[in-house]
């Protein structure tokens, strides 16, 4: 009897589509049939809750860690799978699991990466190093002046792009617990200094999202960018124009979070589909999969990629040392949506900082509160 296929619902992303890349032959060893259905991020929550709903059917999906893994584990969606070998990385195994148990099977991490052009970042203040602060960030923005930085200030994206800033005088969206704490005069005063970034970014930067950041930090259009590890291999790709004058460090405010794959709790072909996740985290595959998003998940895979990929050695430090995770909280999906709603009216020049965030704090509230 021929074995059914392995549907395995996904995200738009480098890493996803080098999966499905026929010269890549990714899936050309994995013993069974698999389909990969891609949706872009604006698209992707919506088509998993079709799943979860019932009016979909997908054996595999791909869940953002600590962003969903603790609402969709407690309301059963997730069934486990067996536990990660040590060559992981400890933090990344870590975001895998919940309550004892491992829900995750990693494909690549997503954190805070500066890209930067350094013939233009040398004479206005030297280059950086592993890491910089928000704060040099955005000095080394006034300096360069019109068109200095990228910015990911599209709606869907901008609450993450703003993060960091957030953070740089001490304040957060959210505290240790989940409460939060996006009111705070610190966390305020750090969102006015990422709105201030736009005074130095090209005039549609509002409508930027991962393409268009990669675009122009790896055409020259600015001299700096913000963007997810997992486009690095985007930016560095075969239009990137004089990639050697590319220089990469992280933010000592990042925040990161691994995407992975899933079995859903509802796939008739568990055992099969758990199958399908051993393979695709398989030292082999990372190390392929790593050429083509920028952003493994094996301690081997860095090891012996240092060499190859310049950003792997600030990208390993924002994994182990910089990056700091949100709360693994329930309803984080429509929590975090208020934080990117009413920073996207701030950055439209629709609310003031403090007015956005207060709004936020009050929305995320009142969700907690049904």
């Amino acid at each position: 009897m021929e074995q059914s296929i392995i549907r395995v619902l996904a995200v738009g992303d480098p890493a996803v589509e080098g999966y499905v890349d026929e010269t890549k032959q990714v899936l050309s060893h994995f013993p069974g049939k698999v389909s990969f259905d891609v949706f872009a991020w604006e698209r992707y929550y919506s088509e998993m809750m079709d799943v979860f709903a019932g009016k979909a059917d997908y054996d595999v999906i791909m869940v953002a860690g600590h962003l969903w893994k603790r609402d969709f584990v407690e309301k059963g969606w997730l069934s486990p799978i067996g536990d990660l070998d040590d060559d992981i990385l400890p933090v990344i195994a870590k975001e895998a699991s919940f309550a004892g148990k491992t829900y995750l099977s990693p494909s690549f991490c997503d954190g805070h990466m500066v890209v930067y052009r350094k013939s233009r970042l040398e004479p206005v203040g030297g280059l950086p190093e592993t890491v910089m602060t928000p704060q040099r960030y955005l000095e080394f923005a006034r300096a360069l002046g019109k068109n200095a930085v990228a910015m990911k200030a599209h709606p869907s994206e901008i609450f993450t792009d703003a993060l960091p800033f957030m953070r740089m005088y001490g304040g957060d969206a959210f505290d240790p617990t989940g409460v939060p704490i996006c009111d705070r005069e610190e966390t305020v005063r750090g969102l006015e200094s990422y709105l201030e970034l736009r005074r130095y970014a090209p005039e549609d930067t509002a409508s930027y999202g991962n393409a268009e950041v990669a675009n122009a930090i790896s055409s020259g259009k600015t001299a700096m960018g913000i963007t997810w590890s997992g486009q690095m291999g985007v930016v560095m790709g075969p239009d990137c124009r004089q990639p050697d004058d590319l220089g990469f460090c992280t933010l000592n405010t990042a925040w990161n979070v691994t995407w992975s794959f899933a079995v859903s709790a509802f796939s008739e072909q568990k055992e099969r589909a758990q199958d399908l996740l051993n393979y695709l985290r398989s030292p082999q595959i990372d190390r392929i999969a790593g050429s083509f998003s920028g952003a493994p998940v094996r301690k081997s895979s860095y090891q012996q990629g240092m060499q190859t990929y310049p950003w792997y050695p600030s990208q390993l430090a924002m994994i182990e040392t910089y990056a700091k995770p949100m709360p693994d909280c329930s309803k984080a999906g429509e929590r975090n949506a208020c934080l990117y709603d009413e920073i996207a009216q701030a950055f439209a020049g629709k609310k003031s900082a403090l007015c956005a965030m207060q709004d936020a704090k009050q929305r995320i509230l009142e969700i907690d509160r049904t």
